[in-house]
């Protein structure tokens, strides 16, 4: 009943009285929170700290947990689910989104083993999938393990991130590329099929004190417009 109950009041459009509702029957949502219309399905805690945004038509089922810190966003469209082995193993089926961080839309998310993006983090463009299990041919087993997206790191679109995969702080995984749970630790740029490390990267994005990217930059006049997007 309490999942029918949450199914529910996750439809509603955003408001106050929503995310009190939705604190009433077992998750967290902030006050100043904004939780749109989502069709959210067997999720055991829902936490959405103070300016923590979800947008609408998104899929999220199965889930142990998922958390946004403040500031942390999702976009629309998105699938983020978990097998249900994994929603009563500790630890599994999580998404944990820190401060400032954000998911943009239409991507594919396998949380069984949990997925973190770190703060002021983003997993850009569209397209992407993230798939944290799979079956372990030498054991004959279903086996899931995290993947981590660093602070201040952004993956480009359409890429490929499998279990054990971690993404190092300030660093880019560029678009297409396919990240496995080789070892690495070299902050920079990794690109290809499987992705490896090129070259050190620089700019005004990594150190950005608020998650979203307002600016407009023109390249046939140069200059850039103040908040225009």
């Amino acid at each position: 009943m309490r999942h029918l109950i949450l199914l529910a009041l996750w439809l509603l459009p955003a408001s106050r009285i929503k995310n009190r509702l939705l604190t009433a029957c077992g998750h967290g949502i902030a006050r100043e929170a904004t939780a749109r219309s989502n069709l959210v399905w067997k999720v055991q805690s829902f936490e959405m700290a103070p300016y923590a945004r979800i947008n609408r038509f998104n899929l999220i089922k199965g889930m142990r947990e998922v958390r946004l810190s403040e500031h942390a966003s999702i976009g629309k469209n998105n699938i983020i689910s978990a097998h249900a082995a994994y929603r009563r193993i500790p630890g599994s089926a999580c998404l944990e989104i820190g401060e400032h961080g954000y998911v943009t839309s239409r991507h594919g998310m396998d949380c069984s083993g949990s997925l973190i993006v770190g703060a002021f983090s983003a997993v850009a463009g569209f397209g992407s999938q993230v798939l944290t299990h799979s079956i372990d041919l030498t054991r004959n087993a279903q086996t899931a393990y995290p993947v981590v997206i660093g602070e201040r790191s952004f993956v480009g679109a359409k890429c490929l991130l499998l279990g054990g995969a971690r993404l190092p702080a300030r660093s880019v995984l560029a678009a297409g590329s396919v990240l496995t749970d080789a070892e690495r630790s070299d902050q920079g740029l990794w690109a290809g099929v499987p992705a490896r490390f090129k070259t050190a990267v620089e700019g005004r994005w990594f150190d950005r004190t608020i998650g979203a990217t307002r600016d407009v930059y023109v390249p046939h006049e140069d200059r850039t417009i103040p908040a225009g997007f």
